[in-house]
């Protein structure tokens, strides 16, 4: 019998959105970020030059999704964009002010993950990570 409580993509899921609302809730009253506009900053700030395209592959976010964040983030001149090579989509960079946010936001999201991690052994963390690093290689080998 089928058990959604044992279901492996509902556990990742429940634990995702807890561990994601968590962090969400101080990003948004301290900068006014949405997780995903979060996402989408850190993304063009460690993956330049960076398309929104690309922020899907990296983030697997729909297009829509993605539209909407860096939307919001160009509207408070927090990334700016200039034509690719190929002239069909944009290449993103971080403005000053983008980066300024980007350097206060990162030591928050540092301490929560440490604050996770420390309930785990050193030992715990090592194989949760090649875990981790193992179910993301299969599930992207299996919508491929």
């Amino acid at each position: 019998m089928f058990n959604l409580d044992t279901f492996l993509p509902y556990r990742l899921s429940i634990l995702s959105q807890a561990i994601s609302s968590l962090i969400a809730n101080e990003y948004e009253s301290k900068f006014g970020l949405t997780m995903n506009q979060w996402r989408c900053l850190v993304i063009v700030h460690t993956h330049q030059p960076v398309t929104a395209k690309d922020i899907g592959s990296i983030t697997l976010l729909d297009k829509m999704t993605i539209s909407r964040a860096l939307n919001a983030l160009k509207k408070r001149s927090l990334i700016e964009s200039s034509p690719a090579p190929d002239a069909r989509s944009q290449i993103l960079s971080l403005t000053r002010t983008g980066q300024k946010i980007y350097k206060e936001v990162i030591p928050i999201a540092q301490d929560y993950e440490s604050r996770l991690l420390n309930s785990l052994t050193t030992e715990q963390q090592f194989t949760l990570d090649i875990i981790i690093k193992k179910l993301i290689r299969e599930a992207r080998e299996l919508t491929a």
